[in-house]
């Protein structure tokens, strides 16, 4: 098989307008600049062959710099621009699911509209990660391994060395007298793809010449057998998922276990996440979707959070505690904490108006030092013709999930709370 013509293929068979390499300067990726950089030399009459790549400079080796300098030295020879990107790796979940992470959101912010994520993840890539899903004791969407052209991450990827192995690369890369850099890591056996690679898969394929294809075989397989269940249950699914981060929970104790985990594995599917385990699967259903009524429960998949919330589970992220938060309004603008925005404030003859979002609220003028809070707890009067309500039963009376209801910022006159921008105001009251 062909490298450079089987890339050729597929290339006309996606609707690209452009392609975007990731480059980390080591064999498999210097092999697909390469092969790229000759695909536009050949298909020079195909408008949409225009190329990029980009670096990730995760910064966890001291040969970092130099292999940032090694890319760009290579782009230069095949003239692609290149894009360096320095990202901070969260080592909380472990340092390779945080370099991914920090990767492919680095990689996110710069891939353009029509453009296509290529990386050179190759037949051996492919039975490593068929392994890694297998020892999670994943289900068919993780057996499913990689595909040559998926999304992840919500962005398009093509993959198009997943039928070629490593000798087969290597043989290329030494025909072309191409240069690439070993990364030191790949030999540390403490991590799990390391491990697989250098201790395991060896044996087999020595055992085995066949044992990757094999292995694809199976994943594909995988794969199909979980596209059906999703097109049998597709009909099923849009009843509980018409928001793609929420999932009604309406007649789901009626279902099988089995159908339910398949539905959860497609909501998660939908949403871009890692499949969980048959345990994590099992944990989710009974710790929050079968908790107490008045419970307000939590799982954490990730660097997400599943909640439920009357009847529906909700994914967000991780949220930071404001209810000890305080902050002084002494501008017009004010930077609110935790991704929260801007609130900003505007006034007339008598009136200041605030702005959080999309909401807005008009309150008369002040000489009091006006806050901004997000926690608060007691009763108010919120209508004028109601009495003071906890405000607890407020919030649910208009229907704020309990992990929002301190994420609205609260204004401030002096210590008397006044307004939750877009959706309440304080009345002053009668009562003794």
């Amino acid at each position: 098989m062909d490298l450079l013509s089987d890339i050729e293929k597929q290339l006309k068979q996606t609707s690209a307008q452009g392609f975007l390499i990731a480059l980390s300067g080591g064999l498999d990726s210097t092999v697909l600049l390469s092969l790229f950089a000759k695909l536009r030399q050949k298909l020079a009459h195909l408008p949409h062959l225009s190329l990029r790549a980009i670096h990730i400079h995760h910064g966890l080796s001291q040969n970092a710099d130099n292999w940032a300098k090694h890319c760009q030295d290579l782009c230069v020879q095949f003239q692609i621009p290149l894009i360096i990107e320095r990202v901070q790796v969260d080592k909380t979940n472990g340092i390779e699911a945080g370099a991914r992470e920090a990767r492919y959101q680095a990689i996110k912010k710069h891939l353009q509209t029509q453009e296509m994520l290529v990386t050179a993840h190759h037949l051996n890539d492919q039975t490593e990660t068929f392994f890694l899903a297998l020892k999670r004791g994943s289900g068919l969407q993780g057996l499913g391994a990689m595909q040559q052209q998926s999304v992840l991450f919500g962005m398009p990827i093509l993959r198009p060395l997943l039928d070629f192995t490593r000798p087969q690369l290597e043989d290329y890369a030494q025909k072309e007298k191409l240069n690439w850099i070993t990364d030191e890591s790949n030999e540390d056996n403490r991590y799990d793809r390391n491990f697989l690679r250098n201790e395991i898969l060896p044996e087999l394929r020595e055992r085995w010449a066949h044992f990757d294809l094999a292995v694809q075989r199976s994943a594909q397989h995988c794969f199909e057998q979980q596209q059906l269940i999703n097109d049998l249950l597709s009909e099923i699914f849009a009843q509980h998922c018409q928001i793609k981060n929420q999932f009604k929970l309406l007649q789901f104790r009626q279902y099988s276990p089995a159908k339910q985990t398949a539905l959860l594995r497609m909501w998660l599917a939908e949403n871009q996440l890692e499949m969980p385990s048959k345990r994590q699967l099992t944990q989710l259903i009974n710790d929050v979707i079968f908790a107490k009524e008045d419970a307000n429960p939590q799982f954490q998949i990730v660097n997400k959070v599943i909640r439920r919330y009357q009847d529906c589970l909700y994914l967000t992220k991780p949220f930071s505690d404001l209810t000890k938060c305080t902050l002084k309004l002494e501008q017009n603008t004010l930077s609110l904490p935790d991704d929260l925005g801007n609130l900003t404030v505007q006034e007339n003859e008598h009136n200041l108006i605030f702005y959080w979002q999309d909401y807005s609220v008009t309150l008369e003028k002040t000489d009091l030092p006006i806050s901004i809070r997000f926690g608060y707890s007691g009763k108010v009067k919120h209508h004028p013709k109601r009495p003071r309500e906890d405000i607890k039963k407020i919030w649910q009376s208009l229907d704020i999930p309990p992990w929002q209801r301190n994420r609205i910022p609260l204004i401030f006159y002096g210590d008397e709370l006044k307004s939750a921008v877009g959706f309440f105001c304080v009345f002053k009251s009668n009562e003794k």
